[in-house]
């Protein structure tokens, strides 16, 4: 019984880098970020239903549990962006932004997120990228990083509001 020889070495066979990037398709961390900006838009636009919604209403019980469940898909969709390997340069930014996001959805009011929004300002080198479709994902994390800050805001100013 004869052995077949293999002539290739095997560190020859495996791509120096993941299919995603060698073939030029998005990364895991760019397809979860695009994922992640649609579902904090969704939170967003279900919390300014919400804020428009009569409190002792009963319909506005639904729109706060899908605003909650929304927001628990994005910090879920955070974590993985921000705990994954990186497939190449450009999602570095993109982790970060998503670290960022993370951070500001769990902020526990003003003053905490507009700390991370200065931390923002102050490297905003560490949010940018060559890649135009790349920028572009991070420049709608930018816009929701500051929708984000608005919200906590507008909710800190709420709850000052005499009833």
């Amino acid at each position: 019984m004869a052995d077949t020889c293999r002539i290739t070495r095997e560190c020859a066979l495996k791509a120096p880098q993941p299919a995603s990037v060698a073939d030029g398709s998005p990364t895991f961390i760019n397809h979860t970020f695009n994922t992640l900006t649609k579902a904090v838009d969704e939170a967003l636009n279900l919390e300014r239903d919400l804020s428009h919604a009569l409190s002792w209403d009963p319909a506005s019980t639904d729109i706060q549990d899908a605003a909650e469940a929304k927001w628990q898909d994005c910090l879920s969709l955070s974590g993985e962006i921000f705990t994954s390997p990186p497939a190449s340069a450009l999602d570095q930014p993109l982790q970060r932004m998503s670290m960022l996001l993370h951070f500001l959805i769990e902020s526990t009011g003003p003053e905490e997120a507009r700390r991370f929004q200065q931390l923002y300002f102050e490297n905003q080198k560490l949010f940018t990228a060559e890649d135009g479709d790349c920028q572009a994902l991070l420049q709608t994390g930018a816009r929701q990083v500051n929708a984000l800050i608005e919200l906590s805001v507008v909710a800190e100013a709420q709850n000052f509001l005499p009833i």
